[in-house]
């Protein structure tokens, strides 16, 4: 080859590489407001172009991308970013990444610049200044070889921690909250939380759950609701309580005056074993219906002061209060006292029973032995009465006589 073609092949090669740009160059975002959002910036290189004229809309060179996939992070503006140029073509500028770096403003425009142009040198008001590489917030620390993370510039970010014997995975936003996945479960530290499913919920607790609340809970459930307790159930209420069932139909309030039930409709008990009510104060039942009161076996009344039962207008049968024995017969004894039947009509024999004949005979003749002297007077009286009206032999336990007034 002569020495003058070797020579005109230098020159166009010169010529060409004098046209095109390869290699990298320190730049930094200038806008990131790309009308395709594509990802592109426009960046300040300011050995090329200066430190006051952009590139034209640079493409990312992403580690991963593909139709509706792939990362997408657009640095901010400021930002330090290599660039490069497809083929050395200036028309063609490509970010291939960033690099750290927090100096001072001044340094903005110079050649090379490594200032990012709008980062803040300190943080939140103190004079620390903005540090190189992200760090983790809690606990505040830069990053090591087995700890990674994806910080935005607001403060979110993942952690990625490989370190023996704290592995774990967190997930934090710039307030505080986050999420923390190590061997010991599940962390969730949250100002507020809300959770929205669309679809079934399952939980299974293979060991005991705690819920601590430290304000009020409200629960809504559109359907029914069922709950198996296997063991024992304990329900503390510090302050009142109620119970509504189907709006009116059962209502249960509990506070400090009591507790007060009312039924809307019909109410049926069952009990299979014995039944025991203890009332400390006085007990009124009012029943506007009917009441019946069936025993399978005896029924025992006892009271510590007196008993009464008024009974209101009759039946049809014109009994206002009956008392039937079906066998055997029917005791209304007084230990001390006298026991005094009586009322406006006439009181009937069957009614009055054996046990009133021999209570008066057995009085008229105690009488006669305690007040003798006075028998001559009241005597005749007795044996008066008793003739005025014919004797009904009931039974061969003694007589009694038909009182013609109660």
């Amino acid at each position: 080859m002569s020495d003058g073609v070797l020579e005109d092949l230098v020159a166009q090669l010169l010529e060409r590489l004098d046209q095109r740009y390869y290699g990298k160059y320190r730049g930094y975002v200038h806008a990131v407001d790309d009308p395709d959002n594509l990802g592109r910036i426009r960046a300040i290189v300011p050995r090329l172009l200066g430190d006051s004229t952009p590139t034209g809309w640079a493409m990312p060179t992403a580690p991963y991308a593909g139709p509706d996939q792939g990362f997408f992070a657009v640095p901010e503006p400021g930002t330090g970013v290599w660039m490069e140029f497809e083929e050395g073509d200036l028309s063609k500028p490509i970010y291939s990444g960033a690099w750290w770096g927090s100096p001072g403003g001044g340094d903005i425009g110079g050649p090379d610049s490594t200032a990012r142009a709008g980062a803040p040198p300190v943080r939140n008001g103190s004079a620390e200044r903005t540090p190189e590489v992200p760090q983790h917030e809690y606990p505040r620390e830069s990053a090591t070889p087995k700890v990674r993370i994806l910080k935005s510039a607001t403060g979110h970010h993942i952690v990625l921690d490989d370190r023996q014997g704290n592995e774990r995975i967190e997930i934090h936003d710039r307030t505080g909250n986050r999420l923390i996945l190590s061997e010991e479960g599940l962390d969730r530290i949250m100002s507020n939380e809300r959770t929205l499913n669309k679809g079934a919920l399952s939980e299974q607790i293979d060991g005991d759950a705690s819920l601590e609340l430290g304000g009020k809970r409200t629960e809504g459930i559109g359907g029914s609701d069922t709950r198996d307790v296997d063991g024992d159930c304990t329900l503390t209420v510090g302050g009142d309580l109620t119970e509504r069932i189907a709006k009116s139909a059962f209502v249960r309030t509990v506070d400090a005056n009591g507790t007060t039930i009312s039924v809307g409709g019909p109410l049926t008990e069952s009990v299979s074993g014995s039944h025991t009510r203890t009332v400390s104060g006085a007990v009124s039942d009012t029943i506007v219906g009917g009441y019946g009161l069936t025993s399978g076996q005896g029924v025992s009344v006892s009271a510590a002061g007196p008993v009464r039962i008024a009974a209101g207008l009759p039946d049809l049968s014109l009994q206002a209060f009956a008392v039937d024995a079906l066998a055997g017969n029917l005791s209304l004894n007084t230990k001390i006292g006298i026991m005094q039947l009586g009322g406006m009509g006439a009181t009937s024999p069957m009614v009055l029973g054996d046990g009133l004949a021999i209570h008066h005979t057995m009085l008229a003749q105690l009488l006669k032995l305690v007040y003798p002297v006075l028998a001559p007077a009241y005597g005749p009286a007795m044996d008066a009465w008793a003739a005025m009206t014919a004797t009904m032999d009931l039974s061969y336990f003694g007589f009694v006589k038909r009182f013609p007034v109660g």
